[in-house]
């Protein structure tokens, strides 16, 4: 039964949030400062009430039980850092994130949480174990970019090894292929358009398909 009213709870979300879409302009514009403060005053999260808010917010149908999806076409979450999880959770909620219909999903199950919750299960994903990635050719654009096409190199901000933390980055080391494909592919045609100062579409703006490709293959390939 509880399964159930959630269910009927995120499709109801999802058709108003859809209808309601082209007027909606309650988007969150982060700066530095105010993302920091938002960050500084989410409350302490529980890690235990965590992982049992995956389960009943059925955030684990898609993200795993333990952090790690059923299937490539969701992202992996497992070992990821507590500020990204509390900021992407709070860019749903703000529908700063609407770049396609599992933005949708996201933003009626974010629109549930509280920043209790929202801290709860953003410490639980932080507690998993992290992935590593295999030992395997590194591509150019993660040790050096390419200064002559204005492409800053992927570890600057992500880490040499993918765990990210610089800067406020998300760990991306073992996340799944077609999930990191599809954030270089929105960004890049500014589909998604909630990273900071623009980085990541920067980023993104020269890269070919074949690079995406050799980058979502890289980070994805793991122990």
């Amino acid at each position: 039964m509880k399964m159930f009213t959630l269910f009927a709870m995120l499709t109801t979300t999802i058709v108003t949030g859809a209808c309601a879409s082209e007027a909606d302009n309650s988007a969150t514009q982060w700066t530095s400062n105010s993302l920091r403060h938002a960050l500084a005053t989410q409350p302490t999260g529980d890690a235990l009430r965590g992982e049992q808010l995956n389960e009943r917010l059925m955030c684990s149908s898609c993200h795993g039980k333990e952090g790690t999806p059923p299937t490539d076409r969701w992202p992996a979450v497992a070992g990821q850092s507590e500020s990204y999880t509390v900021k992407m959770l709070l860019d749903y909620q703000s529908k700063a994130r609407n770049e396609d219909n599992r933005a949708d999903i996201m933003t009626a199950v974010a629109d549930l949480m509280s920043e209790q919750d929202i801290s709860d299960v953003a410490a639980y994903y932080a507690s998993l174990p992290s992935p590593t990635l295999l030992e395997q050719a590194v591509p150019i654009l993660v040790t050096d970019g390419d200064k002559d096409r204005l492409i800053t190199a992927c570890a600057s901000c992500h880490g040499l090894s993918g765990q990210g933390g610089i800067k406020g980055t998300p760990a991306i080391a073992g996340q799944s292929r077609e999930t990191l494909k599809r954030a270089l592919e929105f960004y890049r045609n500014g589909q998604r358009d909630s990273d900071l100062y623009s980085v990541m579409r920067q980023a993104s703006l020269r890269l070919t398909n074949s690079e995406i490709d050799s980058l979502a293959n890289y980070y994805s390939s793991t122990n």
